[in-house]
């Protein structure tokens, strides 16, 4: 017998005023979190910790998360992840230990005051940090990263720009949606200034948030002695792939006309392949949701193409306009608190799967300047 891997758990804290998320609280929110921990170690389960990494102090801040509030008194398996694209790296991971019988079960969390530490600590350090190539900000590269897509693809500039309108206004119908009341639409400024010809503030992901959140992963008889049934979601399928990440090899990450981001649909061919679904039929039959990363507009293009959800740039708007491709309401509207984006969109994920009727979800991760792609495919237990 296959054993599989569930996700039993899922929550998260978020805070966008600042210095709200105490150690009381995070202790509060993840109470049921805490008490699983506690009947997992009285039952002698072999348990693997997984932590997303914050901006900033990230050297203790996984043991301090584990010991501190989860209250964990040894660790036998650590492992830190640093990239956007980690959530859906760290669940690939998660089930490798889970399904060859490694461990019984795996905790993935994240916590980044990013928003707080913004206050604490000033702007131009948070700006520093994120400065990962030494002077050609993150901005930038994804600017020269739309203008080889525009070449590539034979895009003008002014199609670029329709595209990146539809994106928002598909960004903007979610998180109306979500947050039940309407919000203006406000396109913002051109990010000339910035090295961002293409961009305008609303296509850039708003690290103005502090998060917190995770989720547990246990095999099959771990659920049973817990007694979960109705809650659980199946890791149906999982990948996530690499090339070098550096500007110079923007080529290498855009690729060609006829294999645009090679490396993502290699990633959804794979995690499609062991869902054993159709994912785009799935999607247009509307018993699939997606949450596409959203930092800025050439990562989603690039997946809604290369996985051939659109078969060409010219039905990109008519798509954009008929179906939502985030949940959360996109990156900008529901914040982008650094490398936890992907892991905010699989809770809600989580949450929305056990509450709609809709069997499987697509959380897509996108690392460093876009040479990380991961996609995880949820199925909703039975």
């Amino acid at each position: 017998m296959v054993t599989m891997t569930n996700i039993i758990y899922a929550e998260k804290l978020i805070d966008r005023e600042g210095n709200q998320i105490t150690r009381e609280r995070l202790k509060e929110g993840f109470k049921d979190a805490i008490e699983i921990n506690k009947k997992l170690i009285l039952d002698n389960k072999r348990i693997a910790y997984f932590f997303i990494d914050p901006l900033l102090n990230n050297f203790e801040a996984a043991n301090s998360f584990y010991f501190s509030i989860l209250g964990c008194n040894s660790l036998d398996k650590i492992n830190t992840y640093k990239s956007g694209a980690s959530p859906v790296q760290s669940l690939f991971d998660a089930r490798e230990l889970i399904e060859n019988d490694l461990y019984d079960a795996v905790f993935i969390f994240g916590y980044d005051p990013l928003l707080t530490n913004k206050q604490v600590y000033g702007k131009d350090l948070i700006k520093q940090a994120m400065d990962i190539f030494n002077g050609r900000s993150i901005l930038e590269c994804y600017n020269l990263i739309s203008h080889k897509m525009c070449e590539v693809l034979k895009i003008s500039k002014e199609l670029f720009f329709q595209l990146t309108d539809g994106l928002y206004r598909n960004y903007l119908k979610t998180y109306t949606k979500t947050i039940g009341q309407e919000v203006s639409y406000d396109r913002g400024r051109l990010l000339d200034d910035l090295n961002g010809d293409l961009f305008r503030i609303t296509d850039c992901a708003n690290p103005n948030i502090d998060f917190a959140g995770g989720v547990i992963l246990v095999n099959d008889k771990t659920a049973k002695i817990l007694n979960i049934r109705n809650k659980r979601i199946k890791v149906a399928g999982v990948k996530y792939s690499m090339v070098a990440g550096m500007p110079e090899n923007i080529d290498q990450i855009v690729g060609s006309k006829e294999n645009i981001f090679p490396h993502l649909r290699s990633s959804f061919l794979v995690a499609q392949h062991e869902a054993k679904i159709n994912v785009i039929e799935e999607f247009r039959n509307k018993n699939l949701l997606l949450d596409l990363y959203t930092c800025y507009p050439p990562i989603p293009l690039a997946f809604l193409l290369t996985t051939q959800m659109v078969e060409s740039v010219w039905e990109l708007p008519l798509f954009l306009s008929n179906y939502e491709i985030t949940i959360t309401g996109g990156m900008n509207f529901a914040r982008a608190p650094w490398n936890n984006p992907a892991l905010n969109g699989l809770i809600e994920m989580c949450k929305m799967m056990s509450n709609e009727a809709v069997n499987y979800g697509l959380v897509h991760g996108n690392g460093g300047i876009g040479e990380i792609q991961g996609v995880a495919i949820l199925e909703r237990g039975m």
